[in-house]
């Protein structure tokens, strides 16, 4: 086109309108392009939707399950919770219980040293029949001896034995053996 008034010939206008056909032939091609890139993005963005829409429904589904479940963990929190208390009192238990034996234990140790002791302070058979034939002697030498007259004859070795009336060692032994 030109920039005067003058008419335009045919083969010019037709050059023209060519050149305009060919720029809006191109133009429609590329719009055409974009949009089939966007209906194959807007299919992109359906299907996701969908894919979103499908895990959505899912998740809203498990909702109620989570719930459930968040209620159960709890519970077991505290069941654990109450375990666990239970089993330091236990551990506490156990622990005196250990005191309680080792005490036990030594106090046993202390006994069978005290009895070894007394075992070892009681007479042995041989001290008994020591006792017994002194016991024996004591008993002949407490009876006065009487003569023939009838009267108690006079020591003739010396000095007469005294015996004491009252219990003597020996005798608080047998009477212990004898219980």
């Amino acid at each position: 086109m030109s920039n005067s008034q003058t008419p335009m010939t045919y083969a010019e206008a037709l050059t023209d309108a060519r050149s305009l056909i060919v720029q809006q032939s191109s133009r429609i091609r590329s719009d055409a392009q974009k949009i089939r890139a966007q209906a194959e993005e807007i299919g992109q963005l359906r299907a996701m939707a969908e894919e979103m829409s499908a895990e959505l429904e899912r998740l809203r589904s498990l909702e109620p399950r989570l719930a459930g479940e968040q209620a159960a963990r709890e519970h077991a929190e505290a069941t654990v919770g109450r375990q666990q208390m239970e089993i330091e009192a236990l551990e506490s238990s156990t622990r005196e219980l250990h005191k309680i034996l080792g005490d036990q234990a030594a106090r046993v140790n202390d006994l069978t040293a005290e009895l070894e002791h007394t075992r070892g302070a009681l007479p042995t058979d041989e001290d008994e029949a020591a006792l017994e034939a002194m016991t024996n002697l004591l008993s002949a030498a407490r009876k006065p001896r009487k003569n023939t007259d009838g009267q108690q004859a006079a020591d003739e070795h010396g000095p007469r034995m005294v015996i004491p009336s009252g219990p003597t060692p020996f005798c608080q032994i047998a009477e212990r053996k004898a219980a």
